[in-house]
């Protein structure tokens, strides 16, 4: 499975506060993943923040949506969140989803923004929705502001493998 967070539009705009450096480097390799997990028949997860402040309007707002070479297809999941973590509801769902797959739950890899935050607070609540699961997170993958090596570290701890 191939889980890729908050991939959105917002984390390129330099004048927005989630704006995150190196985000429009790893587009390109993340979009060679993509479509490796596609070719094979991969399961794709997408999370999309959608703040809490804005959960109640219109989720149509263009800094909201997942950047255009990145576009989720109709088969792949995108699943809404509010916070850091995809919700425990949402967890069960991806659970769900999985059991239908069982070789999904075998190797899951994460890639996305804003690596000391949403990636490593999704991969460690994937793991307790998913604990048979080898968690893998490819450093060329992902993009943070700050304390990244740090995320990373604290992530091999937790029995995440890192490249």
């Amino acid at each position: 499975m191939l889980v890729i967070v908050d991939m959105q539009n917002r984390i390129l705009d330099t004048d927005d506060e989630n704006y995150v450096p190196g985000a429009d480097k790893i587009i390109p390799k993340i979009l060679q993943r993509l479509i490796k997990a596609r070719k094979s028949g991969e399961m794709v997860l997408f999370t999309r923040d959608i703040p809490i402040e804005h959960k109640n309007e219109s989720e149509e707002r263009i800094e909201l949506q997942i950047v255009d070479e990145l576009a989720p297809l109709p088969e792949e999941y995108v699943f809404k969140k509010n916070y850091y973590a995809l919700p425990p509801e949402k967890l069960l769902d991806v659970r769900a989803l999985t059991e239908k797959r069982k070789k999904e739950k075998s190797r899951i890899e994460v890639v996305g923004v804003e690596l000391s935050i949403c990636v490593l607070a999704n991969t460690l609540a994937l793991q307790s929705a998913l604990p048979e699961g080898d968690f893998y997170i490819d450093s060329e993958l992902v993009a943070g502001n700050k304390l990244n090596e740090t995320a990373l570290q604290l992530l091999e701890q937790f029995n995440v493998e890192i490249e």
